[in-house]
Protein backbone atom coordinates (compact mmCIF):
# COMPACT_ATOMS: atom_id res chain seq x y z
CA UNK A 1 0.00 0.00 0.00
CA UNK A 2 2.91 2.56 1.21
CA UNK A 3 4.32 1.77 -2.82
CA UNK A 4 1.16 2.45 -3.92
CA UNK A 5 0.58 5.87 -2.50
CA UNK A 6 3.94 6.47 -3.68
CA UNK A 7 3.51 5.93 -7.35
CA UNK A 8 -0.14 7.68 -6.96
CA UNK A 9 1.46 11.06 -5.40
CA UNK A 10 3.90 10.76 -8.59
CA UNK A 11 1.13 10.20 -10.99
CA UNK A 12 -0.72 13.26 -9.11
CA UNK A 13 -4.46 13.53 -9.42
CA UNK A 14 -6.50 11.38 -12.26
CA UNK A 15 -7.63 13.80 -14.96
CA UNK A 16 -11.47 13.24 -15.42
CA UNK A 17 -12.87 13.35 -18.94
CA UNK A 18 -14.88 16.96 -19.15
CA UNK A 19 -18.53 17.06 -19.17
CA UNK A 20 -20.98 18.77 -20.46
CA UNK A 21 -24.25 19.56 -18.21
CA UNK A 22 -27.69 20.33 -20.01
CA UNK A 23 -27.93 23.96 -19.66
CA UNK A 24 -32.02 23.83 -19.68
CA UNK A 25 -34.37 21.37 -20.53
CA UNK A 26 -34.75 22.87 -24.37
CA UNK A 27 -31.08 20.56 -24.73
CA UNK A 28 -31.29 16.54 -24.98
CA UNK A 29 -28.21 14.56 -24.94
CA UNK A 30 -27.21 12.40 -28.11
CA UNK A 31 -24.11 9.97 -28.66
CA UNK A 32 -21.97 12.40 -26.35
CA UNK A 33 -23.58 15.94 -27.61
CA UNK A 34 -25.78 18.25 -26.87
CA UNK A 35 -28.12 19.29 -29.31
CA UNK A 36 -31.05 21.60 -29.16
CA UNK A 37 -34.70 20.60 -28.67
CA UNK A 38 -35.93 23.35 -30.54
CA UNK A 39 -33.69 22.90 -34.00
CA UNK A 40 -35.32 19.18 -33.77
CA UNK A 41 -38.45 20.18 -33.25
CA UNK A 42 -38.39 22.43 -36.07
CA UNK A 43 -36.88 20.05 -38.72
CA UNK A 44 -39.56 17.40 -37.52
CA UNK A 45 -42.85 20.24 -37.98
CA UNK A 46 -41.33 20.32 -41.51
CA UNK A 47 -41.37 16.95 -42.35
CA UNK A 48 -44.67 17.80 -43.84
CA UNK A 49 -43.25 20.21 -46.15
CA UNK A 50 -40.36 18.13 -47.05
CA UNK A 51 -42.98 15.57 -48.45
CA UNK A 52 -44.56 18.15 -50.22
CA UNK A 53 -41.70 18.98 -52.13
CA UNK A 54 -40.98 15.62 -52.57
CA UNK A 55 -44.25 14.57 -54.63
CA UNK A 56 -43.83 18.51 -56.25
CA UNK A 57 -40.62 17.22 -57.55
CA UNK A 58 -41.77 13.67 -58.40
CA UNK A 59 -44.45 15.25 -60.63
CA UNK A 60 -42.63 17.75 -62.49
CA UNK A 61 -39.87 16.00 -63.19
CA UNK A 62 -41.57 14.28 -66.47
CA UNK A 63 -41.92 17.93 -67.69
CA UNK A 64 -38.43 18.56 -67.15
CA UNK A 65 -37.63 15.40 -69.11
CA UNK A 66 -39.81 15.40 -71.70
CA UNK A 67 -39.77 19.04 -72.89
CA UNK A 68 -36.98 20.68 -74.04
CA UNK A 69 -38.50 24.10 -72.94
CA UNK A 70 -38.25 22.91 -69.06
CA UNK A 71 -34.93 21.16 -68.97
CA UNK A 72 -33.53 24.11 -66.58
CA UNK A 73 -35.66 22.69 -64.53
CA UNK A 74 -33.13 20.53 -62.83
CA UNK A 75 -30.67 23.88 -62.54
CA UNK A 76 -33.64 25.45 -60.95
CA UNK A 77 -33.55 22.29 -58.08
CA UNK A 78 -30.03 22.69 -57.51
CA UNK A 79 -30.00 26.42 -57.29
CA UNK A 80 -33.56 26.08 -54.61
CA UNK A 81 -31.18 24.04 -52.15
CA UNK A 82 -28.60 26.67 -52.16
CA UNK A 83 -31.37 29.11 -51.59
CA UNK A 84 -32.95 26.73 -48.69
CA UNK A 85 -29.65 26.24 -46.96
CA UNK A 86 -29.05 29.78 -47.44
CA UNK A 87 -32.45 30.99 -45.47
CA UNK A 88 -32.16 28.05 -43.17
CA UNK A 89 -28.85 29.55 -41.20
CA UNK A 90 -30.76 32.73 -40.97
CA UNK A 91 -34.12 30.70 -39.87
CA UNK A 92 -35.77 32.75 -36.69
CA UNK A 93 -36.22 31.44 -33.66
CA UNK A 94 -39.24 28.50 -33.74
CA UNK A 95 -42.67 29.33 -31.98
CA UNK A 96 -45.07 26.20 -33.23
CA UNK A 97 -48.30 28.21 -32.46
CA UNK A 98 -50.89 27.93 -35.45
CA UNK A 99 -52.68 31.53 -36.68
CA UNK A 100 -55.63 32.01 -38.89
CA UNK A 101 -53.16 32.83 -41.58
CA UNK A 102 -51.64 29.22 -41.58
CA UNK A 103 -54.91 27.99 -40.86
CA UNK A 104 -56.22 29.66 -44.19
CA UNK A 105 -52.89 28.80 -46.13
CA UNK A 106 -52.76 25.01 -44.88
CA UNK A 107 -56.53 24.35 -45.61
CA UNK A 108 -56.75 26.02 -49.10
CA UNK A 109 -53.08 23.92 -50.06
CA UNK A 110 -54.94 20.94 -48.73
CA UNK A 111 -58.14 21.69 -50.48
CA UNK A 112 -56.00 22.83 -53.69
CA UNK A 113 -53.99 19.10 -53.70
CA UNK A 114 -57.00 17.33 -53.75
CA UNK A 115 -58.17 18.85 -56.49
CA UNK A 116 -55.10 18.27 -58.54
CA UNK A 117 -55.43 14.80 -57.92
CA UNK A 118 -58.98 14.90 -59.09
CA UNK A 119 -57.98 16.46 -62.28
CA UNK A 120 -54.92 14.41 -63.00
CA UNK A 121 -56.84 11.83 -62.53
CA UNK A 122 -59.55 12.43 -64.68
CA UNK A 123 -57.09 14.51 -67.87
CA UNK A 124 -53.65 13.19 -66.75
CA UNK A 125 -50.46 14.76 -67.19
CA UNK A 126 -51.25 18.17 -67.85
CA UNK A 127 -49.68 21.59 -67.28
CA UNK A 128 -52.84 22.89 -65.93
CA UNK A 129 -53.26 19.96 -63.34
CA UNK A 130 -49.46 20.67 -62.56
CA UNK A 131 -49.90 24.29 -62.04
CA UNK A 132 -52.68 23.42 -59.14
CA UNK A 133 -50.60 20.70 -57.72
CA UNK A 134 -47.87 23.92 -57.78
CA UNK A 135 -50.50 26.25 -56.08
CA UNK A 136 -51.59 23.41 -53.21
CA UNK A 137 -47.89 22.37 -52.51
CA UNK A 138 -46.74 25.96 -51.90
CA UNK A 139 -49.87 26.99 -50.07
CA UNK A 140 -49.76 23.98 -47.25
CA UNK A 141 -45.63 24.60 -47.49
CA UNK A 142 -46.03 28.58 -46.07
CA UNK A 143 -48.93 27.42 -44.00
CA UNK A 144 -46.32 24.66 -42.44
CA UNK A 145 -43.60 27.21 -42.00
CA UNK A 146 -46.03 29.90 -40.91
CA UNK A 147 -46.90 27.21 -37.94
CA UNK A 148 -43.15 26.48 -37.16
CA UNK A 149 -41.42 30.05 -37.51
CA UNK A 150 -44.14 32.72 -37.63
CA UNK A 151 -44.79 35.16 -40.19
CA UNK A 152 -41.04 36.24 -39.97
CA UNK A 153 -39.93 32.72 -40.84
CA UNK A 154 -42.25 32.71 -43.83
CA UNK A 155 -41.04 36.00 -45.20
CA UNK A 156 -37.47 34.36 -45.21
CA UNK A 157 -38.01 31.19 -46.60
CA UNK A 158 -40.77 32.96 -49.41
CA UNK A 159 -38.18 33.97 -51.76
CA UNK A 160 -36.74 30.14 -51.93
CA UNK A 161 -40.24 28.83 -52.66
CA UNK A 162 -41.22 31.44 -55.10
CA UNK A 163 -37.78 30.61 -57.13
CA UNK A 164 -38.72 27.03 -57.43
CA UNK A 165 -42.03 28.18 -59.03
CA UNK A 166 -39.76 29.18 -62.22
CA UNK A 167 -39.33 24.88 -62.98
CA UNK A 168 -43.03 24.25 -63.15
CA UNK A 169 -44.79 24.59 -66.58
CA UNK A 170 -47.07 27.32 -67.47
CA UNK A 171 -50.33 26.10 -68.35
CA UNK A 172 -50.84 25.46 -71.67
CA UNK A 173 -54.06 28.30 -71.48
CA UNK A 174 -51.07 30.94 -70.51
CA UNK A 175 -48.26 30.01 -72.49
CA UNK A 176 -48.92 29.40 -75.79
CA UNK A 177 -51.11 32.86 -75.96
CA UNK A 178 -47.84 34.48 -74.62
CA UNK A 179 -45.84 32.03 -77.30
CA UNK A 180 -47.80 33.40 -79.85
CA UNK A 181 -47.65 36.89 -78.68
CA UNK A 182 -44.00 36.96 -78.44
CA UNK A 183 -43.78 35.28 -82.31
CA UNK A 184 -46.15 38.47 -83.86
CA UNK A 185 -44.25 41.22 -82.43
CA UNK A 186 -40.72 39.33 -83.12
CA UNK A 187 -41.97 39.17 -87.16
CA UNK A 188 -43.04 42.75 -87.17
CA UNK A 189 -39.73 44.15 -86.29
CA UNK A 190 -38.14 41.96 -88.02
CA UNK A 191 -40.02 42.85 -91.41
CA UNK A 192 -39.33 46.78 -89.99
CA UNK A 193 -35.87 46.32 -89.53
CA UNK A 194 -35.42 44.08 -92.89
CA UNK A 195 -37.37 47.07 -95.02
CA UNK A 196 -35.22 49.26 -93.23
CA UNK A 197 -31.75 47.68 -94.34
CA UNK A 198 -33.20 47.10 -98.16
CA UNK A 199 -34.25 43.79 -98.09
CA UNK A 200 -38.23 43.38 -99.39
CA UNK A 201 -40.26 41.12 -96.52
CA UNK A 202 -43.87 40.88 -95.49
CA UNK A 203 -45.43 39.72 -92.19
CA UNK A 204 -47.12 36.36 -92.64
CA UNK A 205 -49.02 36.11 -89.41
CA UNK A 206 -45.86 34.68 -87.39
CA UNK A 207 -43.61 34.23 -90.97
CA UNK A 208 -41.90 36.40 -92.79
CA UNK A 209 -42.22 35.75 -96.78
CA UNK A 210 -38.84 37.24 -98.59
CA UNK A 211 -38.33 37.30 -102.23
CA UNK A 212 -36.32 33.73 -102.08
CA UNK A 213 -38.31 31.78 -99.52
CA UNK A 214 -40.34 32.08 -96.01
CA UNK A 215 -38.49 32.33 -93.03
CA UNK A 216 -41.10 30.90 -90.03
CA UNK A 217 -40.54 32.38 -86.79
CA UNK A 218 -40.53 29.05 -84.92
CA UNK A 219 -36.99 28.97 -87.16
CA UNK A 220 -35.55 32.13 -85.97
CA UNK A 221 -37.01 31.48 -82.38
CA UNK A 222 -39.73 32.90 -80.18
CA UNK A 223 -37.47 33.65 -77.26
CA UNK A 224 -39.35 31.90 -74.81
CA UNK A 225 -36.27 29.80 -73.94
CA UNK A 226 -33.86 32.50 -73.51
CA UNK A 227 -36.69 34.43 -71.56
CA UNK A 228 -36.81 31.79 -69.07
CA UNK A 229 -33.52 31.36 -68.25
CA UNK A 230 -32.86 35.24 -68.40
CA UNK A 231 -35.70 35.22 -65.65
CA UNK A 232 -34.07 32.57 -63.55
CA UNK A 233 -30.42 33.78 -63.62
CA UNK A 234 -31.34 38.07 -62.81
CA UNK A 235 -33.62 36.50 -59.86
CA UNK A 236 -30.84 34.31 -58.38
CA UNK A 237 -27.93 36.82 -59.57
CA UNK A 238 -30.23 39.56 -57.78
CA UNK A 239 -31.04 37.52 -54.90
CA UNK A 240 -27.19 37.22 -53.57
CA UNK A 241 -25.20 40.08 -54.72
CA UNK A 242 -27.95 43.35 -54.38
CA UNK A 243 -29.57 44.05 -51.25
CA UNK A 244 -32.08 46.86 -52.16
CA UNK A 245 -35.01 45.47 -53.73
CA UNK A 246 -35.12 48.38 -56.71
CA UNK A 247 -31.59 47.35 -57.76
CA UNK A 248 -32.94 43.49 -57.85
CA UNK A 249 -36.11 44.85 -60.07
CA UNK A 250 -33.70 47.13 -62.27
CA UNK A 251 -31.40 43.96 -62.82
CA UNK A 252 -34.50 42.04 -63.49
CA UNK A 253 -35.86 44.70 -66.22
CA UNK A 254 -32.32 45.03 -67.55
CA UNK A 255 -31.60 40.84 -67.89
CA UNK A 256 -35.61 40.97 -70.18
CA UNK A 257 -34.71 43.88 -72.22
CA UNK A 258 -31.20 41.90 -73.29
CA UNK A 259 -32.70 38.86 -73.18
CA UNK A 260 -35.62 40.23 -75.99
CA UNK A 261 -33.00 42.42 -77.78
CA UNK A 262 -30.44 39.24 -78.34
CA UNK A 263 -33.36 37.18 -79.58
CA UNK A 264 -34.74 40.26 -82.07
CA UNK A 265 -31.07 39.95 -83.28
CA UNK A 266 -30.79 36.29 -84.05
CA UNK A 267 -34.08 36.46 -85.87
CA UNK A 268 -33.11 39.44 -87.89
CA UNK A 269 -29.56 37.62 -88.59
CA UNK A 270 -31.19 34.63 -89.72
CA UNK A 271 -33.52 35.95 -91.73
CA UNK A 272 -30.81 38.29 -93.68
CA UNK A 273 -28.67 34.77 -94.27
CA UNK A 274 -31.64 33.25 -95.54
CA UNK A 275 -32.18 36.61 -97.83
CA UNK A 276 -28.75 36.26 -98.81
CA UNK A 277 -27.91 32.52 -99.11
CA UNK A 278 -31.08 30.43 -99.22
CA UNK A 279 -33.09 28.74 -96.49
CA UNK A 280 -30.37 26.27 -95.98
CA UNK A 281 -28.37 28.93 -94.39
CA UNK A 282 -30.76 29.24 -90.92
CA UNK A 283 -29.78 25.06 -90.70
CA UNK A 284 -25.68 26.40 -91.04
CA UNK A 285 -26.33 29.72 -88.43
CA UNK A 286 -29.24 28.40 -86.31
CA UNK A 287 -27.20 26.79 -83.60
CA UNK A 288 -24.37 29.32 -83.75
CA UNK A 289 -26.41 31.94 -83.16
CA UNK A 290 -28.05 30.56 -80.63
CA UNK A 291 -25.30 30.35 -78.78
CA UNK A 292 -23.62 33.79 -79.41
CA UNK A 293 -27.08 35.27 -77.92
CA UNK A 294 -27.05 33.65 -75.07
CA UNK A 295 -23.07 34.55 -74.24
CA UNK A 296 -24.57 37.85 -75.26
CA UNK A 297 -26.96 37.75 -72.91
CA UNK A 298 -24.97 36.04 -70.05
CA UNK A 299 -22.39 38.79 -70.69
CA UNK A 300 -25.20 41.32 -69.97
CA UNK A 301 -26.54 40.51 -67.35
CA UNK A 302 -22.78 39.65 -65.04
CA UNK A 303 -22.09 43.26 -66.56
CA UNK A 304 -25.55 44.81 -65.29
CA UNK A 305 -25.01 42.83 -61.84
CA UNK A 306 -21.61 44.22 -61.34
CA UNK A 307 -21.90 47.72 -61.91
CA UNK A 308 -25.19 47.64 -59.84
CA UNK A 309 -23.58 46.04 -57.25
CA UNK A 310 -20.94 48.93 -57.11
CA UNK A 311 -23.30 51.64 -57.25
CA UNK A 312 -24.60 49.94 -54.40
CA UNK A 313 -21.86 50.10 -52.44
CA UNK A 314 -21.15 53.94 -53.55
CA UNK A 315 -24.81 54.95 -52.21
CA UNK A 316 -24.70 56.71 -48.93
CA UNK A 317 -25.96 54.56 -46.06
CA UNK A 318 -27.50 56.23 -43.08
CA UNK A 319 -25.40 55.42 -39.83
CA UNK A 320 -26.06 52.90 -37.23
CA UNK A 321 -28.57 53.94 -34.47
CA UNK A 322 -26.87 54.06 -31.25
CA UNK A 323 -29.26 52.81 -28.45
CA UNK A 324 -30.53 55.76 -26.15
CA UNK A 325 -29.14 54.66 -22.40
CA UNK A 326 -31.73 54.20 -19.91
CA UNK A 327 -32.46 56.70 -17.13
CA UNK A 328 -30.80 56.11 -13.92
Amino acid sequence: MAYLDKVSKKRGPTKQAPTRTLSGPGEALFFGSVVSMPAQLSVLCLLPSALAMLWLVLRARWFWNHNPELQFGWVVLVLWGYLLWEAWGQRPAPRFRWTWKGVLLTSFGLGMLFFAQLYQAAFGMTTEGMGALGVGAMSFIAGNFDYTFGWDGLRRFAFAFAFFCLALPVPETIYYPLVNGLQSKVAALNVELLNLLGVPAERLGNAIRLPGCVVGIDEACSGIRSLQSTIMATLFIGHLTLGKKSLQAALFGLGLALAMGGNLLRSLFLSYAAHARGPKAIETFHDAAGWSILAFTAAGVAAAAWWLGRWEKALPHPPPEVPTPAPS
